[in-house]
């Protein structure tokens, strides 16, 4: 599916709006026979669209939350299990064990770090691809802690790196990482219900002011003034 920038979502409701206020100013002369034109059909969909808007809005900044304080949590993954994995690498294990954990730690860090993406714009395809990344990044911990457990030789004196520690961060990683897969999927929900209404409903608004031009042409001389503000609002069709 291709996507357009939220910015054109956000024109398109905004000059839904305005379209509609127009429809509501030329009164009697406003009388198309189709009746998805019809203001009182209209009108449904004017405020359930204003719905969505809302609900969207509200789910941003609780997406944007989690997502914080998840990164700020994560932040010291890598360089902790560098520091666990030279403390292996100290201890008096075979040199296959070593490796097997080395591997590992590299699964954790990431050859590439999962792309971060801008709570405000993100569309689905990128919130739940940074998803899988971090929450793959996480299980690899629980492995990699768990290959540490398996050396009795694994006795560090340092307490964050200690097997209890390292399950305890885990803990926390994985709870943070749920919360901001589920604030991701309902930002991805209320997108997709805005979407719905602007696109791909069979009377998505796209459609409709497609159709509702035309009718306006029909008018003649009577209708044009306000078919030429019509189509001075501009709609982007995310279809295309």
């Amino acid at each position: 599916m291709a996507s357009t920038t939220e910015t054109g979502h956000n024109k398109n409701v905004a000059n839904f709006s305005r379209a509609y206020q127009i429809f509501e100013e030329m009164g009697g002369l406003y009388n198309p026979t189709n009746a998805n034109l019809q203001l009182a059909n209209l009108a449904p969909i004017k405020v359930s669209l204003a719905g969505t808007i809302t609900v969207l809005n509200d789910k941003k900044p609780v997406y944007k939350n989690a997502v914080a304080d998840r990164e700020v949590e994560i932040a010291p993954l890598g360089k902790l299990t560098t520091r666990a994995l030279n403390f292996a690498k100290s201890t008096n294990i075979s040199l296959t064990d070593k490796e097997n954990l080395t591997s590992q730690a590299k699964k954790i860090r990431g050859d590439v770090k999962p792309k971060k993406v801008n709570p405000d714009t993100s569309e689905s395809d990128a919130i739940s691809t940074s998803q899988m990344s971090y929450d793959s990044r996480i299980a690899n911990l629980s492995t990699y802690t768990s290959q540490l457990a398996s050396h009795p030789e694994y006795v560090p004196n340092e307490t964050d790196i200690q097997i209890a520690s390292l399950q305890t961060y885990h803990q926390r990683l994985d709870t943070l990482s749920g919360l901001v897969n589920s604030a991701g999927n309902a930002l991805i929900t209320a997108r997709k219900d805005r979407n719905n209404i602007l696109y791909f409903n069979d009377a998505n608004i796209i459609q409709l002011i497609r159709d509702i031009k035309s009718y306006l042409k029909s008018l003649g001389q009577t209708g044009e003034p306000y078919y030429k503000a019509l189509v001075k609002l501009q709609f982007k069709d995310i279809k295309k």
